[in-house]
């Protein structure tokens, strides 16, 4: 039975939202109190599968394996060795499963015993169980070359197509249905056995075939945008005439396996006294960067313009009433979960907040440094004061080359080396302007920032063809 919703008698206190439900819910869901996993959107997206017209199995019935690998384990059993670039291949955190491009920043020896148990081959899918849970991740060949957290529950391939079921796993009704399971007071949990709980309608055979196909083109079509990054990466460090940064490049006091210290003049302490403003990371990127082929300049000889958007009242409405609300949290992903979008009509002095197509997109708060070329799709979205833009010169400066280059270590231990704040780090428009890059003629810039923003549109291209099959299935599912 569905719960129903009771609206309060007309007061002057909030609106609260009531709803009932049978008593038999708290048994079936081992007596659990917390209203949340009672609530409306649950209780609609399980009368929608029930009363779907196909036949239903459960998820666990239709993929190979669910699981995650400390399920059975202790944690200890994973506890990470780590090693350098080259030892073994890099690792994927929980958050970075839903990244555009994870950095490949920390690798695992292949020293560890159970290293092949966090491996996972193309074709898997990755559900997020910790903090933020419930999204799939679809591996294709680029993701298949990471370690995978413990923290992602894995389903390999089955009976049903695994596009099919990474499709079902993204629609909103089946979100709804897996969000109800969380539990844990202050970081929420998801584990396999709710998965495999799940009904999956089975959509005519030729629909889940499509549905299929079309998601793993969009893997595709996700691998060959990050495959032209890195074809511009390398392209970046030959054209410039360095090589990749390292942090062994950096000449500390001490030894490799000591820990790091290093000395300063005094001159250059100037205002700032904690000593992660002054670790050698940037100042070393600097002097290897200078060893190149092109002369350095600061960032503001060469652009537009850096802006950062003032700070604002936000009114959220439905999206037939605003605008896409790009925060900083969208920049690295994949697509943005949980899109908002702010009043067109309330929103004071909007095109201030507006982004525009080809625009630089750089975190400014919080996580630093975090960078995106604006796609045609994001043109004339909103995008919060968390989020720095630049805005490339004409025939000086390309977008795709900038922002390559700033997602670069050159430019990151720049930005990191900038930011201020007590609890949470900022960066400003001024010390943004400061960034030294390398003069490199707009031509050669230009031959690898198009790479740069074809690669972005890619992954809007990807997006689009994921949600049209989603709400395709979505529709087979509501049709009565």
């Amino acid at each position: 039975m569905p719960a129903t919703l009771r609206l309060p008698a007309l007061t002057s206190e909030p609106f609260v939202r009531q709803f009932a439900i049978l008593s038999k819910f708290l048994y079936e869901d081992d007596f659990r109190f917390d209203a949340t996993t009672y609530s409306q959107d649950y209780y609609a997206a399980l009368q929608l599968v029930e009363a779907c017209r196909f036949d239903k199995v459960f998820l666990k019935t239709a993929v190979g394996r669910i699981y995650h690998p400390t399920e059975s384990q202790p944690r200890s059993n994973f506890k990470r060795i780590w090693a350098t670039r080259g030892e073994g291949p890099p690792f994927l955190t929980g958050r970075q499963l839903f990244f555009f491009r994870p950095d490949k920043e920390r690798f695992l020896s292949r020293r560890m015993e159970k290293l092949s148990e966090l491996l996972v081959p193309e074709g898997t899918i990755l559900l997020s169980r910790s903090g933020t849970t419930g999204y799939p991740v679809l591996v294709g060949r680029w993701l298949s070359q990471f370690a995978v957290t413990d923290d992602a529950i894995r389903i390999f391939k089955g009976i049903e197509p695994i596009g099919f079921v990474y499709a079902f796993l993204a629609s909103r009704t089946c979100r709804a249905l897996l969000t109800k399971n969380e539990y844990g007071s202050t970081v929420p949990h998801l584990e396999a056995k709710h998965v495999g709980a799940i009904q999956l309608p089975l959509i005519p055979e030729s629909a889940r075939d499509s549905i299929h196909e079309r998601m793993v083109e969009a893997c595709r079509v996700r691998d060959t945008a990050n495959a032209l990054l890195d074809e511009a990466d390398e392209e970046l460090h030959d054209v410039v005439g360095v090589r990749p940064f390292e942090e062994d490049d950096v000449p500390y006091l001490s030894g490799k396996d000591e820990a790091r210290a290093f000395s300063i003049r005094s001159s250059e302490v100037r205002d700032r006294f904690y000593a992660t403003h002054h670790v050698p990371l940037a100042r070393t990127a600097i002097e290897k960067l200078a060893k190149g082929y092109f002369t350095l300049v600061p960032l503001s000889e060469r652009v537009e313009a850096v802006y950062v958007a003032p700070r604002f009242a936000r009114v959220y409405v439905e999206a037939n009433h605003g605008t896409p609300f790009l925060q900083g949290s969208h920049v690295p992903l994949i697509r943005p979960h949980d899109l908002k979008y702010i009043s067109n009509s309330q929103t004071v002095k909007m095109d201030r907040w507006i982004i525009r197509a080809g625009w630089v997109l750089v975190t400014c708060s919080g996580t630093i440094g975090r960078t995106a070329v604006a796609t045609r799709n994001q043109d004339g979205w909103a995008a919060s004061q968390h989020i720095l833009r630049i805005v490339a010169r004409p025939n000086v400066s390309h977008e795709g080359f900038l922002s390559l280059f700033l997602s670069t270590p050159f430019g990151q231990h720049q930005l990191n080396a900038k930011v201020y704040g007590g609890v949470v780090d900022e960066l400003t428009q001024e010390d943004t302007e400061q960034v030294w890059i390398p003069d490199v003629p707009y031509k050669q810039q230009e031959a690898i920032g198009q790479r740069v923003v074809e690669a972005y549109e890619m992954r809007d291209q990807a997006t689009q063809i994921e949600d049209g099959a989603i709400a395709e299935l979505e529709a087979l599912i509501r049709l009565k």
